[in-house]
């Protein structure tokens, strides 16, 4: 019997969550996520309707986590959009670094998206509108921003790959890391640019 109260399809999704980030996508299970939440192995399919569901489902959820810290970001640098993108990008990198399954390209084939599809969450869209408006308010013209967002891009999955795949040299500092490459990025399309 279901429980006064209970948000049983919420919950579904948050163990799903835990579920691939303990297990990744290979050993996914949607039995064990009924198991987890106390229900039957069928109770995941009177909210979804298959794995796609449940997964899109899933993708909404960690993309409204990440929304929220950037929105806290936002709201912090106040109209400063070099440093809120930068801030940012750090959030996204680390995000990846607690969600690996997200680089996984079969997560994104279960819901039909490749791997395209985080560059539909709202998330990612406010992090690259940072970078967008730091250049508009600099006068960059888009034949020459749309190169450097290619090199966070780069940063941000490549970080991650090493992060999550313990490649770290020893005694290194990946926020450290991170930070430097970033200014780096900045600092040649300003001086590319002629603003500093």
């Amino acid at each position: 019997m279901r429980e006064t109260g209970r948000d049983l399809e919420t919950e579904l999704v948050e163990e799903g969550i835990r579920q691939i980030r303990a297990n990744g996508m290979k050993g996914f299970s949607a039995r064990a996520v009924a198991e987890a939440c106390h229900v039957s192995c069928a109770a995941p399919f009177k909210y979804f309707h298959g794995r796609r569901e449940l997964f899109l489902a899933m993708s909404k959820r960690l993309d409204e986590i990440l929304y929220q810290t950037m929105e806290e970001i936002e709201a912090r640098q106040r109209g400063n959009y070099k440093e809120a993108h930068l801030e940012m990008n750090v959030a996204y990198i680390r995000y990846l670094c607690e969600n690996p399954f997200l680089l996984n390209e079969s997560f994104w084939n279960t819901i039909d998206e490749k791997q395209a599809g985080i560059r539909k969450w709202r998330s990612f869209r406010k992090m690259a509108e940072q970078f967008w408006r730091y250049c508009k308010e600099k006068h960059i013209p888009e034949e020459h921003y749309k190169g450097y967002y290619f090199n966070f891009q780069a940063l941000a999955y490549g970080a991650a790959f090493v992060i999550t795949n313990h490649l770290l040299l020893e005694g290194s500092d990946s926020d450290e890391g991170i930070r430097d490459i970033q200014g780096r990025i900045y600092q040649d399309l300003e001086e590319n640019m002629g603003l500093v």
